[in-house]
């Protein structure tokens, strides 16, 4: 796999704020940043294992806390109490809609919202660095089969 800009970057701030830089936390960073979209401790975990790669599930979640203080990721409980680890390429900003009834997530970028968003808090006296929007409802798959029978033909 190349070698991602963030994971320089990713190296140095470890470095700077005085985390070791160990091989564990590379190949973390490197699997997260392999998968696109939202993704829960165990599926990562079990993609690890997959590979190869030794990590108790202690050391992923301390690991992952650790990149998502240091913003290279960033937690989402989308719908209950699932949490969702997604990496972060800089400038990147989307929104989420989930389904209340299957948990499908799916990302959405809108000017037009964002520049919204921004208004609004510059009305308040606010200059937003930073902002989450997630909108629930079912699914139009979820609302014609009225159930989550549609889950084998399309990927949560």
């Amino acid at each position: 796999m190349a070698n991602l800009p963030e994971l320089d970057r990713f190296i140095e701030c470890l470095r700077d704020g005085g985390h070791r830089v160990t091989p564990e936390r590379i190949r973390l960073f490197r699997e997260v940043y392999r998968h696109h979209g939202h993704l829960d401790a165990d599926r990562l975990l079990r993609a690890m294992q997959e590979r190869g790669v030794k990590v108790s599930r202690a050391t992923l979640y301390r690991n992952l806390e650790l990149m998502a203080e240091l913003g290279f990721v960033r937690k989402h409980r989308l719908g209950g109490d699932r949490l969702l680890f997604e990496h972060v390429h800089d400038g990147q900003l989307h929104d989420h809609i989930v389904c209340t009834s299957c948990g499908r997530v799916i990302e959405f970028v809108s000017p037009a919202i964002g520049a919204m968003q921004r208004e609004i808090a510059h009305a308040h006296g606010f200059d937003p660095n930073r902002h989450t929007l997630q909108i629930y409802s079912q699914c139009v798959n979820c609302e014609d089969h009225g159930d989550e029978s549609h889950l084998e033909e399309a990927p949560a």
